[in-house]
């Protein structure tokens, strides 16, 4: 990945070079992890609208990377994203309510989310987060498990 690049576009004010180069900043992902760049790079983007900068500004509040801690802001911010329809997003509020992080324990909650998740599995990969979601909702509707790989 050009990283120099991505800096040239996202200081010109591509939202897709802010969320691309917060993310890499968030997750080190061809840089070194820098809280406070990925913090910059994902509010301009999520300032602007972009589900996925707003979804991983939320990963940062949940857990406190070069942020204060702040789980409600996080559910918030977690929330817009989904309503963009994203997917980690989604998967993430079914884990926050399923494990009670910071809020109490609500099924109905980790239904809705879960199952919003499982909704767009044409549209992403097979993965962990898919088949959790799937196994959440089956245990919590009575399914009967069906290989869906």
């Amino acid at each position: 990945m050009d990283i120099s690049e991505l800096h040239r576009r996202a200081e010109a004010g591509s939202v897709v070079a802010q969320s691309i180069l917060g993310t890499c900043y968030l997750e080190g992902i061809d840089v070194e992890i820098n809280y406070e760049q990925a913090f910059r790079f994902l509010s301009s983007a999520a300032r602007r609208g972009v589900p996925r900068a707003i979804a991983n500004l939320a990963r940062m509040y949940a857990g406190g990377l070069g942020v204060q801690e702040d789980i409600h802001g996080a559910i918030r911010l977690y929330e817009v994203a989904s309503a963009s329809g994203e997917f980690l997003a989604q998967i993430e509020l079914g884990r926050i309510f399923s494990r009670g992080i910071g809020v109490p324990i609500d099924s109905v909650a980790v239904t809705r989310w879960y199952s919003a998740a499982i909704a767009q599995a044409d549209a992403v990969a097979e993965c962990d987060d898919l088949r959790e979601a799937r196994d959440y909702v089956r245990r919590a509707t009575g399914e009967k498990s069906v290989d869906q790989s």
